[in-house]
C-alpha cells in the first residue's frame, strides 16, 4: 500500500504520449480514491528524474516546475545514488490493480510540504499537466 510522501518504483507505465516505460521512480502526490474524465483512480503520483551531469542540472532547476530532491530529506533506498527532482508539473493517475509497484523510500514531512506547495502554486498558475494513459490496461 502506498502512501502520501512514499517513493514508488513502478515496474511499467505509459508515459505522456502513451509510450510504455519500464522501471521507473514516482512520488505519491495524493492516495485519495477519485475520477478524471469519467475514469475511476486511487493515486496519484508525479515522476523522478536524475540528473545526467552538472550541465543537466542547472538546466533542468531552471524550470519552475523542476523540484530538487534533497537526499537527506529522504528516507529508505537511495535513489540509484544520483541526485535528482521531480516534474511536479506533470500529474500521473493510476488504478493500483492496473500496475505493479513497489514503495522504496519516503518524503519527509518537510520536503513534502514544499512539493505540495509547489503543485498548488502551479495549479493556480494553470500549469499542471493531468496525465490519465495510465487508467486504461497497460
Amino acid at each position: 500500500m502506498c502512501k502520501l510522501g512514499d517513493i514508488i518504483v513502478i515496474d511499467k507505465f505509459k508515459d505522456e504520449d502513451g509510450e510504455i516505460i519500464s522501471k521507473h521512480s514516482f512520488v505519491v502526490v495524493s492516495d485519495s480514491k477519485g475520477c478524471i474524465s469519467g475514469i475511476k483512480y486511487d493515486f496519484v503520483a508525479s515522476i523522478l528524474c536524475s540528473f545526467h551531469s552538472k550541465e543537466h542540472l542547472k538546466k533542468k532547476l531552471r524550470y519552475k516546475e523542476n523540484f530538487l530532491i534533497k537526499e537527506d530529506l529522504i528516507s529508505g533506498k537511495k535513489l540509484n545514488n544520483k541526485s535528482g527532482y521531480i516534474k511536479a508539473d506533470q500529474l500521473y493517475y493510476f488504478d493500483k490493480k492496473q500496475i505493479n509497484y513497489k514503495v522504496i523510500a519516503h518524503m519527509e514531512d518537510e520536503l513534502f510540504d514544499e512539493l505540495i506547495q509547489l503543485i498548488i502554486d502551479l495549479s493556480k498558475k494553470d500549469k499542471l499537466k493531468n496525465i490519465e494513459t495510465n487508467l486504461e490496461k497497460v
